[in-house]
């Protein structure tokens, strides 16, 4: 039985349609389909669109000296060295999750009216078909860490980095080290940091600005709250 504070995901498995297609366009690019999309399948018109502003910003060959300015900001100072098998299990993370963060900040930043609205693209997306698998574990259940994520995150969700890290029996080591830090007010000062800079890069890109699907912003809120947060544990779980 799902969690009752969970947000409902749209698993690979069960895409069919227009989500099929998104997903398998989202996995020519990324090696799992992020929780941010899986989050919007339900409402497939949105998904659409949110992927259509997200894939343009992925595919910009400018982007990459933001992703990099966004790992140097959001990397913590802390006394932690995570195991190779951990560090091994969020490497994909530490891969995806500063274009995620610039990505969902983008959204946001369109819903709020700082972005002005484009004209989105043509809806060149594969056709619909079985998803490929991914290599990201996932841990659909509950882990006894999880409530207490979402309490230092604020949010409703358990971010499927921690959930990989559960399904390998990996999670209380870097929770342990990192989880007292994102709840202290040295971690808060930090996540606020992280979330100005990915706001003033995201700036940078107002021509893909496409997204105004307004109803989704309760999803979308939850997922501004946790990727600074999730990029700061990554890169303190990583040993790059």
């Amino acid at each position: 039985m799902p969690h009752p504070r969970q947000i409902s995901l749209g698993h690979e498995e069960h895409a069919a349609g227009v989500v099929a297609s998104v997903y398998r366009d989202v996995r020519v690019r990324m090696e799992f389909v992020p929780a941010i999309f899986k989050a919007l399948a339900s409402d497939p018109d949105a998904l659409v669109t949110a992927w259509m502003q997200a894939r343009a910003l992925y595919d910009d060959p400018r982007v990459s000296q933001a992703l990099e300015r966004l790992r140097e900001h959001a990397r913590p100072c802390l006394d932690y060295s995570p195991s190779g098998d951990v560090s091994a299990t969020v490497a994909p993370f530490v891969d995806e999750l500063p274009v995620l963060l610039l990505i969902v900040t983008s959204l946001g930043l369109t819903l709020d009216g700082a972005l002005r609205l484009r004209q989105p693209p043509p809806r060149d997306l594969p056709e619909p078909g079985p998803v490929p698998v991914s290599i990201v574990p996932e841990e659909r259940g509950e882990h006894r860490l999880f409530d207490e994520i979402r309490a230092v995150y604020g949010t409703e969700h358990v971010p499927s980095m921690y959930r990989a890290l559960a399904a390998r029996e990996q999670l209380d080591e870097p929770w342990a080290a990192i989880g007292p830090f994102l709840d202290g007010d040295a971690g808060r000062r930090l996540v606020d940091s992280v979330e100005a800079a990915a706001a003033e890069e995201a700036v940078r890109f107002p021509e893909v600005a496409f997204f105004e699907a307004e109803r989704t912003r309760p999803v979308l809120d939850q997922f501004r709250q946790a990727l600074p947060r999730n990029l700061i544990f990554a890169l303190a779980s990583s040993s790059r």
